[in-house]
This record gives C-alpha cells, structure tokens and sequence, in this order.
C-alpha cells in the first residue's frame, strides 16, 4: 500500500518523524491532514522546512479525502500524519481511508483536561472519545514515540486515563 505510515503527532514533522520513521518505512512524501494546520501559512513553511527533502502536501480534513485516494492510487509512498486524535476522527467520519493502523506519538498537556500517561501522551475526555470510535471502525491504535519503544494498545492506556 502507498501509504506506509500513519500517525498523529501535535508536532507535525520534526526529527522523529523524519529521521527514525522514515528510516523503517519508505517515504516519497508528506500528507498533513489537519483542519487547523491547512489554515496556518506560518505552520505550513515551517513544515515544509521540517520535510527536506520529501514532498508535502497540506490538506484541511475535507481535502485530505480526495488526498488519500490519490495517495493509494500512486505508486509513490506516503506518510499520513496529524496534529491530533479529532482530525483523524473526523478525516474517517468523511469517508478517508488511511489504513488499518493509526500511530500515535507525542501529544502534549498543553490543552485543557489532559492527563498524562506517559511517553509523552497526554490526552483528555474529548480524545479518548475519538480514540474509541477510531478503534470501534476497526482502526488498531498503536502508542509509541520511536520505532524502538515497545507499543502501548488503547485498551491499557484507557484503562490508566480512567484510573487517574
């Protein structure tokens, strides 16, 4: 499949999505799907920057639809990233098709709610709502920062969110 890798990361791209990452999947090119991240032209040429090399595309959540049939249609591979769990809700919602397997990176405390569950994943009521109706469409949520840590499975870390 053209899309190798799918994540959400509320930094976008940085070195751990470009370096590591790209390392074990290939990668011809970008898609950042993110609603408010198509409507930030500051964001945008930072990303662009952050990319290097591989070409990127920035897409709001209706874009990104159209963006993802083309991806598996191409013979080019992708890498689908987000800056947060409610995107990709929203991006399957709207019919998108991104796989089977959505990682999921940093996600920072910066937003009102949050609890923190370690590795840098810090989420509150309104994700975990997300988190479940992805994993209810079959989509295998799979937490892990780098390629080398271990993945953590939604099931454990709803467990700890519900503990907190």
């Amino acid at each position: 499949m053209p899309i190798t890798f799918v994540r959400i990361d509320d930094r976008v791209i940085h070195g751990q999505t470009v370096t590591p990452w790209a390392t074990q999947r290939p990668c011809d090119a970008i898609l950042v799907i993110s609603d408010k991240v198509a409507a930030d032209d500051l964001r945008k040429k930072v990303l662009k920057a952050a990319a290097g090399h591989l070409k990127l595309g920035v897409y709001t959540v209706q874009q990104g639809v159209a963006a993802l049939d083309k991806a598996r249609a191409s013979k080019h591979n992708f890498f689908v990233i987000s800056d947060s769990v409610e995107e990709f809700a929203a991006l399957k919602r709207a019919g998108g098709d991104f796989g089977k397997v959505l990682n999921v990176g940093n996600l920072s405390a910066t937003r009102p709610g949050t609890k923190n569950l370690g590795n840098a994943v810090c989420i509150n009521d309104e994700d975990v709502k997300c988190f479940d109706y992805l994993a209810e469409q079959g989509v295998d949520l799979q937490f892990q920062m780098i390629p080398d840590d271990g993945v953590r499975t939604w099931s454990t870390l709803k467990a700890k969110y519900q503990s907190l």
